[in-house]
This record gives C-alpha cells, sequence and structure tokens, in this order.
C-alpha cells in the first residue's frame, strides 16, 4: 500500500471545514492529518507540519494569517494552499510574494472548488513554469510599487481616528461613528467610503468591524472585564451580538477565545 500524503486544514468556516473534509476524503493518494478552526489552534503546525497545509485566509486577523502563512513557507517542507470565500487581488498578491503554492476561491460550486483544490494539489495553475516565474515577478514588482504608495491624507486620518476611538469606546455612544469621521475628516461619510475602498481595498465599514474585533480580542486578553461589560462598552446591542460578529471574524465564540488564553 502506498504512502498517502498527508494534508492539514486551518479553516475558521464550519460548512467549508465539512466540506474541505469530504473533499480530501474523495480525492486520491491523500490523508486528513489535522481539521483546526482558528490560527491560534494551527500553530501546533510548525512543530508537528503535514505535508501539504490549506489555510483559510479570513480564519483571523489578517496580520496573524499572513505571518502564519511566511512561518509555514519558512519550514521549507511544508506545500501551503491559500484560500478564500471570496476572491481578492491584495491578498492574492500578498499570498503569492510570500511563496504558497496554490490559491483557491471557495465561494463556487461544489464541484468547482474540488476542481481548483486539486489544481492547487497539482501545482496551483495550469500553466508552464516560464509563465509561474513571470506571474511571481509581476507580483513581486507590483507588490514593491504598491508599498512605496503611501496613503492620502484623509484615509491615513480615517485609521488614525478609527483606532482612537475604539481605545475609548464609550465615545461611540456620544456620536454616530460615521458623523464623527465625517467631521474629524472634513469630507461626506460617502466620498470617504469611496476613497478609502480605492486605497485600502475594503470597505470602510468592514475596517471598522475588524479593528472592533481586534480591540474586543484585547479586552478579553486583559481579562478585567465580564462579556457584557465588553459587549455594553463597544456598544453592542447583546452579549448575543457581540458573539456572532466575533465568530464570522474570528471563527470562535468570545468563551472560546478567553479559554484559548486563559
Amino acid at each position: 500500500m502506498y504512502k498517502k500524503t498527508t494534508i492539514s486544514i486551518l479553516e475558521a468556516n464550519a460548512l467549508y471545514r465539512t466540506l474541505l473534509t469530504r473533499m480530501i476524503s474523495s480525492i486520491d493518494g491523500y490523508m486528513l492529518d489535522r481539521v483546526c478552526p482558528g490560527v491560534d489552534a494551527a500553530h501546533i503546525l510548525l512543530n508537528q507540519p503535514s505535508e501539504v497545509v490549506i489555510v483559510d485566509l479570513e480564519s483571523g486577523e489578517e496580520s496573524e494569517i499572513f505571518g502564519f502563512l511566511r512561518s509555514l513557507i519558512e519550514l521549507g517542507n511544508v506545500t501551503v494552499i491559500a484560500c478564500s470565500q471570496e476572491e481578492s487581488a491584495a491578498w492574492t498578491r500578498q499570498a503569492f510574494t510570500i511563496g504558497v503554492s496554490g490559491y483557491v476561491i471557495k465561494n463556487s460550486s461544489y464541484d468547482e472548488f474540488r476542481a481548483n483544490l486539486i489544481l492547487a494539489l497539482n501545482g496551483g495553475m495550469p500553466v508552464s513554469r516560464s509563465v509561474i516565474r513571470q506571474l511571481v515577478k509581476f507580483v513581486q514588482d507590483e507588490c514593491s510599487q504598491a508599498s512605496t504608495t503611501a496613503l492620502s491624507e484623509p484615509i491615513s486620518l480615517t485609521c488614525q481616528i478609527v483606532d482612537e476611538v475604539l481605545l475609548k469606546p464609550y465615545s461611540m455612544k456620544q456620536e454616530n461613528l460615521s458623523d464623527h469621521l465625517s467631521r474629524r475628516v472634513g469630507i461626506s461619510y460617502h466620498q470617504l467610503s469611496i476613497q478609502f475602498k480605492k486605497e485600502m481595498g475594503m470597505k470602510l465599514s468592514q475596517y471598522v468591524i475588524l479593528k472592533k474585533i481586534d480591540r474586543v480580542k484585547m479586552m478579553i486578553r486583559e481579562n478585567r472585564h465580564s462579556l457584557t461589560q465588553i459587549a455594553n462598552l463597544m456598544d453592542y446591542s447583546s452579549v448575543a451580538h457581540l458573539s456572532a460578529q466575533f465568530r464570522k471574524v474570528s471563527g470562535l465564540t468570545p468563551s472560546d477565545f478567553r479559554r484559548s488564553h486563559s
């Protein structure tokens, strides 16, 4: 009996964990080794790596996920496949620049998802090595140019204000955040949102949610407040509302996250 290639999965979404498990069991020559719901649980893979690791780019904070990708690839003997629920040019560029072997978009039919996974397992894309080298060179050049482009003053100020407001979350109760940003930056929230999406590659509302969850994680780690107090401080309507948004972003409930850091 021949040896099967081991695969581990880092996937926050329970549905996609189920789908990936089903797909891997149906692909000849591969065997599922480990399934991790978040980046915190997946760090064991750095000490006990599988031969292939599939990483969901939405399974944690962006800096954590791409840092984890780099650490995996630096091991040298692991094939890393990135996947995302929706296509993101910025994430694709960053993932290929780091050195992933393939990139799979999950938001498709089951058959297409499975076909793209098999394609990634067999080299990433059906083109010659010379074309792949040209693509990687293009991506690296593009990323290099992008990194030298500074954010405009309104967007830089917006990011600064969001961080400032979330450090004192009670201030959100005193003035609507969109009104606060518009007043401080000096342009309408509609114009600001359009410019933010153009420069940052995501909606302003998405950015605020990500930063808000980052702040919630920090408060949980500090362990000075109950979840009810955190929900109130961060202007959530209830603990249930906080938990739903936290799980959507991180793949864990606040209680699970607290247990993992206790």
